[in-house]
């Protein structure tokens, strides 16, 4: 079977990286190809695919209405002849000359514009949320198969202890009026100022167009003693890192899954997120997890608050291990890419 997918950029962002998990689980068992309409794309992330997965780029620049770049996209089409041409963009649709192969659409975030879906031959969600908004608001099923993530690759955490520093993560593109960085931000400073809890120190991972905004915050509310902006790191990096921290919090204000959420899990790291559909799904309504009130930054503080005073209580680690083994067995990104062949 030769499968086709094509994406407009291969950045950093989670859509990219899970992509390319899927496409080295996927090219042992069928001819992978993956196609990038534009000239953006990650040289570590392009690295990091298997060399049997054939890399086809377009080079459009962003933006371009250039057609010879569309032809170029169309003629590629036509010259392998796919039988799936698996798209990771609803918009990807409307540069499609020629109904070649079955053609599919994951829709990886709640809210996506609905014009192009019935364009597609299948539509797949990333999570229950995400496959109930597609069907409110085009009246359009669609299959659900979960976002997965290495989970071998993840040391896991194996001891419960508070230390000198208590180390908050949040890992995330920086983009506070999805990830609601500020709102951590807002909760640090009561917990500092407040509560007294001066051995907190948040770190910040990741890019984005916030930065300069949340770094400015961090200077109004005088946390740059207590926060650190550390930019991207390399997955193996941060898998190797993640047990070391005591919590991870992901304050989103809408969210369609949470890989970052999945991976903090899979270290045994207790995780705090907003109460909303995508990352309460993850966490089965706080059965593996805790949460507060999307955009309250007081009950926020509050939980991490509860978090530091009883991390080294039993409940805590129990509901972390628990946690680490609910994703190893429902998140695993093997398991995403062969459900994805069995539905081709």
């Amino acid at each position: 079977m030769k499968i086709v997918h094509i994406n407009f950029t291969l950045e950093t962002g989670g859509i990219e990286t899970m992509l390319v998990d899927i496409l080295n689980e996927q090219c042992s068992l069928a001819e992978l190809h993956l196609v990038l309409i534009n000239d953006k794309y990650n040289i570590n992330l392009l690295n990091r695919i298997d060399s049997r997965v054939k890399v086809w780029h377009i080079n459009r620049p962003s933006g371009s209405r250039n057609p010879l770049y569309i032809a170029r996209l169309n003629r590629l089409l036509f010259q392998q002849q796919p039988a799936i041409v698996h798209c990771h963009n609803h918009q990807i649709a409307k540069l499609l000359w020629q109904h070649i192969g079955q053609r599919y659409l994951t829709i990886h975030d709640v809210l996506v514009p609905t014009n192009y879906f019935r364009k597609y031959d299948k539509l797949f969600a990333i999570s229950n949320v995400v496959k109930q908004d597609i069907l409110q608001r085009s009246g359009l099923a669609a299959e659900r198969i979960y976002n997965g993530i290495q989970t071998a690759d993840i040391s896991h955490k194996t001891t419960y202890t508070s230390g000198k520093f208590f180390h908050i993560v949040q890992i995330s593109r920086l983009q506070h009026a999805k990830k609601g960085q500020h709102i951590l931000l807002e909760a640090l400073h009561k917990l500092i100022y407040r509560d007294k809890l001066i051995h907190l120190r948040v770190e910040f991972v990741g890019e984005g167009e916030s930065l300069a905004y949340l770094q400015q915050l961090t200077r109004d509310w005088q946390l740059t003693e207590y926060v650190v902006f550390s930019g991207l790191k390399t997955r193996a990096s941060l898998y190797c890192a993640l047990k070391n921290y005591h919590l991870l919090v992901q304050p989103s204000l809408y969210e369609g899954f949470g890989l970052t959420v999945a991976e903090g899990m899979a270290a045994g790291v207790p995780v705090l997120v907003s109460n909303i559909d995508g990352p309460m799904e993850l966490i089965d309504n706080e059965q593996f997890g805790y949460s507060f009130p999307v955009g309250n930054a007081g009950e926020l503080a509050e939980e991490i608050r509860k978090l530091v005073l009883n991390y080294e209580s039993p409940s805590v680690q129990i509901k972390a291990d628990d946690a680490r083994k609910h994703v190893r067995a429902s998140f695993d990104v093997r398991q995403t890419a062969k459900q994805y062949l069995a539905s081709y």
